[in-house]
């Protein structure tokens, strides 16, 4: 499983795994873009409403769903040790967590997502709308945690492709929803932006009975029997959280930057609010390429890392490398291609969409970085070294990116283009940071390498 004689060998391992990952991914991302292209078009108003209601519910929703991520490079390094017997014991262990964290975010959202957004300070239509976005979004937290520790499950077996099949499948049922929801089509009330969160919670509704149909039927799956009768096993809880917390920290690190960054835009007015969502949702389209990269590489890197193959995981990591590179590119390159044409996805209103224009351009740099960090942080995961990650995350980010985005926009009044400014040199340390650390843990690896021969 994942072996190669040679590089052309492990590419084609790697490229096998990764299509279908990122089919998904953009598939995914797209989706929700759409519902966002939809807002837009509604009014300038509930695009920026429904950008706010993304920028607190974005940290807190991946924060939380990366805990149930750490399936992945658990079951995958299970599966590399040979011990496929205690997969069981873990995924349900996994769904247990799923619920119990779905109760206490539905219960927070519907009690403290109003108090939030008053304190906020931004205009009172476009706060109307992004508390009514966060109450419906809460209608369908358990099916999203749920799906996402199956999904997890069937990505760890490296049948990555039936979770690719589940999205392409779930796209027009989101569509169908998002355009009936937010302009009151087809009997269905006229919501606005904010219709675009019931049509997410019920097409996650519809994913979630879809992997379970999958889990049930599919011989590769169901012979692990994860739905048999098993109490709660907090023994086994100290190492989900031991790698899953760390993740959930580096995630929520990672989210809160974005979302803080975005939250000093709300007392600018409404088109440069506007225009930022527009832009940071299209750079978050880009981000599906590298973040495809990073999770193809934590599946193989943990299978190697779980059958002490460090030199095979070690020529992945090259191959990863390479990779995140060639999807930097891509991503420059379809921005500088289509930049003047991107905001007419967005809006048809002239003020935003010359705007978005003009934060299109920085999103080349933000490519560039994040595909490279992002392709080492995949790496280290499959490692389970992730506290790194979260260290060098929160100086790249907390200690470098947000000072001096607020520097550029609040003392030097450079204005929206300052925070980009100040995001970009944020994850540039923080790119460096992680390359760092793998160069130091590359010296332990490479004596692991020399010993197993």
């Amino acid at each position: 499983m994942y072996q190669g004689k040679n590089f052309s060998e492990r590419a084609r391992i790697f490229v096998n795994l990764l299509l279908p990952v990122l089919v998904y991914q953009v598939i995914s991302y797209s989706s929700g873009m759409i519902g966002t292209f939809m807002a837009g078009h509604y009014s300038p108003t509930d695009l920026a409403g429904v950008s706010m209601g993304v920028n607190i519910w974005n940290p807190i929703m991946y924060t939380l769903n990366a805990i149930v991520l750490a399936l992945i490079p658990i079951v995958s390094q299970l599966i590399g040790k040979n011990k496929e017997e205690d997969i069981p014991t873990i995924v349900r262990q996994f769904l247990y967590i799923a619920v119990i964290i779905s109760i206490i975010l539905v219960v927070g959202l519907n009690t403290l997502a109003t108090p939030i957004v008053d304190r906020l300070g931004m205009d009172s239509s476009i706060a109307e709308i992004t508390k009514k976005y966060l109450f419906y979004e809460s209608f369908g937290v358990l099916s999203i945690f749920l799906y996402v520790v199956l999904r997890s499950f069937i990505d760890s077996l490296g049948l990555t492709r039936l979770s690719m099949i589940m999205m392409v499948v779930s796209v027009p049922i989101n569509v169908f929803l998002a355009y009936s929801f937010i302009f009151g089509k087809f009997g269905m009330p006229e919501l606005g932006g904010a219709g675009n969160a019931i049509a997410i919670s019920v097409t996650y509704t519809v994913l979630f009975f879809i992997a379970l149909f999958i889990v049930l039927i599919n011989p590769k799956i169901n012979k692990y029997k994860i739905f048999e009768k098993e109490k709660i096993r907090f023994e086994k809880w100290g190492e989900i959280f031991k790698l899953g917390i760390p993740i959930a920290i580096a995630t929520a690190l990672e989210t809160v930057v974005f979302s803080t960054l975005s939250l000093m835009v709300s007392r600018f007015d409404t088109t440069v609010i506007a225009s930022h969502q527009a832009a940071l949702n299209f750079s978050g389209f880009l981000y599906t390429l590298p973040v495809s990269v990073a999770n193809t590489a934590t599946i193989i890197i943990a299978f190697h890392v779980g059958a002490k193959d460090y030199k095979m995981a070690t020529e992945y990591t090259k191959l990863t490398v390479i990779m995140g590179m060639i999807f930097s590119s891509i991503a420059g390159l379809i921005v500088l291609l289509f930049d003047t044409k991107i905001p007419y996805l967005y809006t048809s209103d002239s003020g935003v969409i010359t705007l978005t224009a003009e934060l299109l351009l920085f999103a080349i740099g933000f490519a560039i970085c994040d595909s490279f960090a992002s392709a080492l942080a995949g790496v280290l995961r499959g490692y389970k070294k992730v506290v790194p990650i979260c260290v060098v995350m929160f100086i790249g980010y907390y200690l470098v990116g947000i000072p001096t985005a607020y520097y550029f926009v609040f003392k030097q009044g450079i204005g929206i283009e300052g925070l980009w400014i100040g995001w970009i040199i944020g994850l540039a340390v923080y790119a460096l940071g992680v390359l760092f650390y793998y160069l130091y843990m590359r010296r332990g690896i490479k004596k692991k390498i020399k010993l197993a021969k």
